[in-house]
């Protein structure tokens, strides 16, 4: 499997840092992550993007799973979002994370599937146009938030153009936890990236409070809640193949010890998988 650095949380890095500590701290490469006021702006992305991948594979880096939000609705009525996909898989990236569907209490829940259907059906479509795969992330607050709903929504999808990204950590997180065995058995060929993050709770607030005083707390998964040694036990039965998209969303006391400690999971997530 590959191991990609999701660097939200390195947004103050210059390029040159980024790529220099995704290579220090043992990933395969970066996640391509455009975003404005990141390396790679929506605004300019045709420059932005070759000179990202040109700076990670100067260091021995690929450029192989990207992160863009592009809503479905709209991916084939627009000419931007699919002309961004193009972008993309002339630069290399095969995988493109899509945008989240929002909801909201008060809507009519019950035309979610039928809504995401339709969006999964557009990005599949943009997929085959651009030639690479487009990526949804089962997210929490987020529709679909569980493989049980996303499975329903994309079962007469082409899985080469579109795929689902499973996430243990926004599972325990947020909302939609399932079985981990289970999620990868029904998502099957749909499933297309783990997104590795771990999670914990914590009794740290006021036990009369409404949560009774339980709040989660992002964490390194070596220290987590998360079972990653069966997730990637279930994954290899599977056949999965990767990308792994690691996901620190912890903070730490400065950038030196965060490189530290994203590595050591980094070697964390490896030893689960048997090393490799």
């Amino acid at each position: 499997m590959k191991y990609y650095l999701f660097p939200k949380n390195f947004q103050h890095y210059s390029m040159e840092q980024l790529m220099d500590s995704t290579a220090k701290m043992g990933f395969d490469g970066p996640t391509a992550l455009i975003r404005d006021g990141y390396w790679i702006s929506r605004t300019d992305a045709k420059n932005d993007l070759p000179a990202f991948v040109k700076a990670a594979q100067a260091r021995g880096l690929s450029v192989k799973y990207g992160s863009a939000d592009l809503n479905m609705e709209t991916l084939l009525t627009q000419k931007e979002p699919l002309d961004l996909l193009k972008c993309f898989a002339a630069n290399g990236v095969e995988q493109v994370r899509m945008q989240y569907m929002g909801k909201q209490k008060g809507e009519d829940v019950r035309a979610y599937k039928e809504r995401f259907t339709r969006m999964a059906e557009n990005a599949a479509e943009a997929g085959r146009l651009a030639g690479l795969q487009c990526v949804v992330q089962l997210h929490g607050y987020f529709y679909p938030h569980n493989a049980t709903a996303a499975y329903e929504c994309v079962k007469n999808c082409d899985p080469t153009y579109l795929g689902i990204k499973m996430d243990p950590g926004n599972n325990v997180c947020q909302e939609g936890f399932e079985l981990y065995w289970y999620q990868i058995g029904l998502l099957g060929e749909y499933l297309a990236a783990l997104g590795a993050k771990d999670v914990g709770y914590f009794r740290s607030g006021d036990p009369n409070d409404h949560n009774k005083g339980w709040y989660q707390r992002w964490l390194p998964a070596y220290e987590g809640m998360i079972n990653y040694k069966d997730v990637f036990t279930w994954l290899n039965e599977a056949s999965f193949h990767g990308p792994v998209i690691a996901m620190p969303f912890y903070e730490a006391e400065s950038d030196e010890a965060m490189e530290t400690i994203v590595a050591k999971e980094l070697a964390y997530f490896k030893s689960c998988n048997g090393g490799e």
